[in-house]
């Protein structure tokens, strides 16, 4: 009967473990990705809650981007810059962030062409 629980319990670890490192992975293990701001600014509106009551003085933009990533590939993502006295991005800015597969991780900041490989500078153009 030990051995029947010590082996079930040492199955649940693995998995724990494995499952647990799979979604690590998956939401925070993340690349350099470039992307460049839409033409027209978003339209600022009033920041909400996750339960959607209103955040009072705060204001967000929601953007989309198409961010490259050093390897190529393309992905789509959507962000919200909000805050109290929050600037909107400049139109047809060059931006760097930290995405994983499922969120921007860190960023998007605003950078020079010179700091953009240039590979990925003619696929933003």
């Amino acid at each position: 009967m030990k051995k029947i629980l010590l082996t079930l319990g040492v199955l649940i670890i693995a998995a724990g473990g494995y499952y647990g490192y799979k979604y690590y992975a998956n939401t925070y293990k993340a690349v350099t990705a470039y992307a460049v701001t839409p033409e027209k600014v978003p339209e600022a509106h009033q920041t909400v809650d996750q339960s959607g009551n209103k955040i009072a003085g705060y204001t967000s933009y929601d953007y989309t981007f198409e961010f490259i990533k050093k390897n190529g590939e393309k992905e789509i993502m959507t962000y919200e810059l909000s805050g109290e006295h929050v600037t909107p991005y400049a139109p047809n800015t060059l931006i760097k962030a930290e995405i994983s597969n499922t969120r921007i991780v860190s960023g998007p900041n605003e950078i020079a062409q010179s700091e953009v490989p240039a590979s990925i500078l003619e696929e933003l153009e």
